[in-house]
């Protein structure tokens, strides 16, 4: 009888417990479900599971990141969102159906700051981007400010770290962030002749177990670097070769010159104002220099994170899918789209939109693959056009609408993305760009299988399986 009475007493406490952890913080009703059955079945892993993926950033933390403020751009943010109230147009490109409407809804879910005449070079495969890098590092004169997701202790990380460090020593400015999850291979000791230099480094978020904190959600995916306040990087390319069996074979990033530059030096401000314990930053005129009319671009840096009342990424997606009028493209490592977005390209496949969705036949992650098959059945069911990339791991993230619009940063298209982790991309209204990208699509349609009705079906019980189970996991993961 007594083991009788301790099993009910442990279950209703682990029922408790389960109520109290669950609802601490705030969730959408499908991760707060998923949470609860696995706290509730599960009572020692489930809290070891919750430990690893549930746990949330501390309110306070997140109340600092989203009341910073944009140094050396909070006034001209403040005046376009006064132009836009009054019904003033701020870009100029009429003939781009549904664009006044992005712009307007981009500045307001994230002050995303409308900047013209900047010049932007796509850059493609990783040789060509540390070429590029490298190249601008070496002609820094002023400062250095890089954003990193995953930098790897090989030789590709241990040039950047030289780098950074020899310009240290010649009074160069130099602040790295970076995320202790994504660049886990990383010490103390691998920093140490950047900051022996003079350089500042911290890790975004940091807790007192370092390497040791087992949360793997709410990371810093930001991935940037601005070079004098004159020259940024954005895109999806990582700082070195991952251990991990697949190697990335294609990306996308951006070379940035012009007033785009400012807005990328404002949200690092941000970030390293939040995440530095001492030497926080204050406006200086050096960090942002008047820009050269380098190019004619229009564009808007926009970012995201669990700081934000909406998903300011998410939203920015659905409004792009909805002002579709002929095409829209997608290419992303992964594809776990939320029950809006996935609706969002149904609805515009049976408007007649010609609606393609490209990923890699393998990745890294193949929980996350198996999910993005889940999806993708339903894309193909709805009658749009799936394909798999079989030349290596794809990891362009890249959104085209109509061949004129381009989207692109460091947010895969997947939930987590949008609502777990801090992001970057930029809105480019740039058809020049736009074609160019839809350009390099068609080639890698050339390394591309198509994925259809007929494979869908032939697909087997146990894959089907596998995939309805790695999807249950995407509310949480």
């Amino acid at each position: 009888m007594w083991l009788v009475w301790t099993i009910a007493i442990i279950v209703v406490i682990n029922a408790a417990l389960a109520m109290i952890t669950v609802f601490y913080q705030p969730r959408d009703i499908a991760a707060t479900w998923a949470w609860l059955l696995v706290l509730l079945l599960l009572p020692v892993i489930g809290l070891a599971l919750y430990w690893i993926f549930g746990r949330k950033l501390s309110n306070q933390k997140l109340a600092t990141l989203a009341t910073q403020k944009r140094l050396g751009i909070d006034e001209m943010v403040a005046a376009q969102q006064e132009a836009i109230a009054v019904g003033q147009d701020l870009i100029g490109q009429q003939e781009l159906a549904g664009v006044p409407e992005l712009v307007r809804s981009l500045l307001k879910s994230d002050n995303a700051l409308v900047t013209t005449m900047n010049d932007v070079q796509l850059i493609f495969t990783q040789a060509a981007y540390l070429k590029a890098i490298f190249a601008d590092l070496e002609s820094a004169q002023d400062h250095i400010h890089l954003e990193v997701y995953a930098l790897a202790p090989d030789d590709i990380g241990l040039k950047v770290r030289d780098t950074l460090a020899q310009k240290a020593r010649t009074g160069v400015k130099v602040r790295v962030m970076y995320d202790a999850f994504g660049s886990h291979r990383l010490t103390h000791k691998f920093w140490l002749p950047v900051i022996q230099a003079g350089g500042q480094v911290e890790a975004f978020f940091a807790t007192k177990l370092a390497r040791a904190n087992p949360r793997i959600n709410f990371r810093n995916h930001r991935k940037s670097l601005v070079i004098d306040g004159k020259i940024g990087y954005l895109g999806g390319f990582d700082l070195g070769r991952s251990k991990k069996r697949w190697q990335i074979t294609r990306d996308l990033d951006l070379r940035i010159q012009g007033q785009a530059v400012a807005v990328m030096q404002a949200r690092f401000f941000m970030d390293w104002n939040t995440t530095a314990k001492i030497k926080k930053v204050h406006f200086q005129a050096a960090y942002f220099p008047q820009p050269d009319d380098h190019g004619d671009v229009t564009m808007q840096v926009v970012s995201s994170g669990p700081e934000q009342t909406h998903e300011t990424l998410k939203l920015a997606y659905l409004r792009m899918f909805a002002q579709a009028k002929t095409s829209i493209l997608v290419q992303s490592p992964y594809f776990v789209p939320d029950d809006s977005l996935l609706d969002a390209l149904i609805i515009a496949v049976n408007a007649g939109i010609d609606v393609q969705v490209m990923i890699p036949r393998h990745s890294n992650q193949p929980l996350m693959t198996a999910a993005s098959r889940f999806y993708l059945d339903r894309v193909v069911a709805g009658g749009g056009k799936v394909f798999y990339y079989e030349g290596g791991f794809l990891h362009t993230k890249a959104v085209i609408i109509d061949g004129r619009i381009l989207a692109t940063g460091t947010a895969n298209m997947d939930i987590r993305s949008f609502k777990l982790n801090f992001e970057q991309a930029a809105v480019l209204y740039a058809p020049n760009l736009a074609k160019q990208v839809v350009a390099q699509y068609q080639m890698d349609l050339i390394k591309a299988t198509p994925y259809t009705m007929a494979a869908v079906t032939k697909r087997s019980r146990h894959s089907r399986l596998t995939s309805e189970w790695a999807r249950l996991l995407a509310p949480i993961l």
